[in-house]
């Protein structure tokens, strides 16, 4: 009788123990899944940053046609400015008489 409350004893004492430890993972597992999910959520905002995202054949016709009509701009204006220019030009050296 005395050996089998003696193991009750210690079956006892090795449950409480047991459940104090399964306490201390519990609280272990869940500061580790919070990191974890914190890190998961860094790494999916830099994906977002960093990965490089391939730019669709519209968006690649309508920027080069965008800067297309730029350059063609860019010539009208260059052209109107020739028009604008000195075409002849007197010039002198220093000290030269004018014949």
């Amino acid at each position: 009788m005395q050996k089998k409350t003696q193991d009750v004893k210690y079956k006892t004492k090795e449950a409480a123990s047991l459940d104090k430890r399964v306490s201390e993972l519990s609280t272990d597992l869940e500061g580790v899944t919070d990191e974890l999910n914190a890190v998961l959520k860094g790494l999916d905002k830099l994906k977002e940053t960093c990965v490089a995202k391939a730019e669709t054949y519209e968006d690649r016709v309508a920027r080069r046609t965008a800067e297309i009509n730029g350059l063609k701009e860019a010539l009208q204006i260059l052209n109107g400015e020739a028009v604008l220019l000195q075409t002849t030009a007197k010039h002198t050296l220093r000290g030269a008489k004018k014949q």
